[in-house]
């Protein structure tokens, strides 16, 4: 399972920043981005609030600035995030998200169908607040021989296949902020993602050692090369 921590996303101003909003933030039943009464409880910011919006500016801007998140997600689409807030006794059993975002709203307009459309390749939680903050609230990953728990430092995000099943483990002190984003990727398919991906690594690792060698010129090649190969546009 591809699954890729990304640090510090968010510098120390700018999470400050989205803290303080937080604190004055209307928060509703989170229910409104799905989840039903068995399976999710939890409270989201509503779109398109003031305070969300102005979250937005900060938190999607420095996504979209990341180099890390662009190399390892390689987005063709991006959904708007989420902001959830997780409470004492709050949780998000085990599910699978939905394949495409915006598919079946019931906010229907006249724009033609499969507008705003995104196919959920990639799921990202960022974490607005520090883990010494609140108890419980781990990002849970159901995989054939192990559990994976994440819990990250404020600012720094995880990425992971959305077509895996997840859960977020009750809280049971204090509260769990995050920004969740869905991503549809150039290379859906997980192993060529995989293979670009480990690419640029190697790339990267021959740049720090012989920056001006062939080896470093057929390397980078290779990951041109693939990433043509293989990308969905």
């Amino acid at each position: 399972m591809f699954i890729s921590k990304i640090e510090n996303i968010l510098t120390q101003e700018k999470l400050a920043r989205v803290q303080k909003i937080i604190e004055t933030a209307k928060f509703v039943d989170g229910r409104i981005s799905g989840g039903n009464e068995r399976n999710k409880k939890n409270l989201e910011i509503t779109p398109e609030t003031e305070k969300y919006i102005e979250m937005v500016n900060i938190v999607e801007s420095a996504v979209r600035d990341n180099i890390e998140f662009n190399l390892t997600a390689f987005p063709r689409y991006m959904t708007r995030p989420i902001f959830s807030r997780y409470e004492v006794g709050m949780y998000y059993r085990s599910h699978v998200d939905n394949p495409v975002m915006g598919f079946m709203s019931r906010n229907y307009d006249l724009r033609p169908v499969g507008d705003n459309y995104v196919r959920s390749d990639l799921s990202m939680t960022l974490f607005l607040n520090d883990p010494d903050s609140y108890d419980g609230g781990e990002l849970t990953f159901e995989a054939s021989v192990e559990t994976v728990k994440v819990k990250l430092k404020g600012g720094s995000a995880i990425l992971y296949p959305t077509g895996n099943r997840h859960s977020v483990a009750p809280v049971t002190h204090g509260a769990r902020h995050a920004a969740i984003f869905w991503i549809q990727t150039m290379f859906p398919v997980e192993a060529h993602r995989q293979a670009v991906y480990d690419a640029r690594r190697l790339m990267n690792m021959i740049e720090k050692l012989a920056p001006d060698s062939e080896l470093f010129n057929f390397a980078k090649g290779n990951f041109f090369n693939l990433g043509r190969i293989f990308a969905q546009i």
